[in-house]
């Protein structure tokens, strides 16, 4: 069982390798967005896999995690930058006015701290610390051992109790950090339940799949809330009326109540979801 479920595992962190070999061509240009997002997605994946296996891997890939997280920074500084402009040049398109006018003036400051994240992503992948991390995964991923607990139905079990103690902690009015961390515990039981696929069947597929859809409510959440915190002060370096920038303001804060208000309805799906996958 070990033996078919460290299959499982490198066959998944292949895919992933393969994935952010395939998004750097169009990273390092600088031009396409979804080649930045696949690398960083994969990074993610990457991370979140190892993390979760890394008590049963003998050697090798369990050692990469704090490169994988200094290159996730880089990618996601950029990533953040080219959500929350995409987002706020959408929003533009509905203004007009005092409100239109201040939100150009924030996407120029947006567009320049843009141009120095791009920056930093193509200083980081011509690195010879980039340079060692890819022979170094490459290395790792030919050909570790595992012990004979490798057991991936017991990791995403532990993965989605730890997800659900999260979830019990939140109250009725969570912080915005709160909401962040179940939405990476959603993301890491998620990325567990894949990887049990194998072992467990329909059931971890089925919990993978809803636990994917709360995932991208809860990225709504996130996005919603930064681009809030950025505004805040952006607004206020543009010179922005007071009455702008509440209406401003008040658009990420009512998409924040939205997502909340759609996490509450979809979270008892994904609970059941678990426990049928899990118990």
């Amino acid at each position: 069982m070990a033996k078919v479920a460290l299959d499982d595992v490198l066959a998944t962190l292949r895919a992933q390798r393969r994935a952010l070999l395939a998004g750097e061509p169009g990273t390092r240009r600088g031009r396409d967005p979804e080649a930045l997002h696949g690398m960083r997605t994969a990074v993610r994946r990457l991370r979140a896999i190892l993390r979760a296996v890394r008590s049963s891997l003998d050697s090798g890939p369990a050692r990469l995690g704090g490169e994988l997280r200094w290159l996730g920074r880089v990618l996601g500084g950029a990533r953040d930058l080219d959500v929350l402009r995409a987002h706020l040049r959408a929003e533009l398109a509905s203004l007009e006015g005092a409100d239109a006018t201040a939100l150009r003036h924030v996407l120029a400051r947006l567009d320049a701290q843009r141009t120095r994240a791009q920056a930093a992503v193509r200083a980081a992948l011509a690195s010879s610390r980039y340079a060692r991390l890819r022979r170094s995964l490459d290395a790792a991923l030919r050909a570790p051992t595992a012990g004979e607990d490798l057991a991936v139905g017991r990791i995403a079990r532990r993965r989605f109790k730890k997800l659900r103690k999260a979830v019990e902690a939140l109250g009725e009015t969570p912080t915005d950090g709160q909401v962040h961390a179940v939405r990476v515990s959603v993301k890491r039981a998620r990325y567990a339940a894949e990887l049990a696929r194998g072992a467990v069947g329909r059931q971890a597929k089925r919990f993978a799949r809803e636990a994917g859809r709360l995932q991208d409510i809860l990225g709504e959440y996130q996005d919603a809330a930064v681009a809030e915190a950025r505004l805040r002060t952006l607004l206020r370096t543009v010179g922005a009326d007071r009455a702008a920038t509440r209406r401003l303001l008040a658009r990420q804060q009512h998409r924040r109540r939205i997502a909340w208000a759609d996490f509450q309805d979809r979270w008892p799906k994904l609970e059941r979801r678990g426990r049928k996958a899990w118990s």
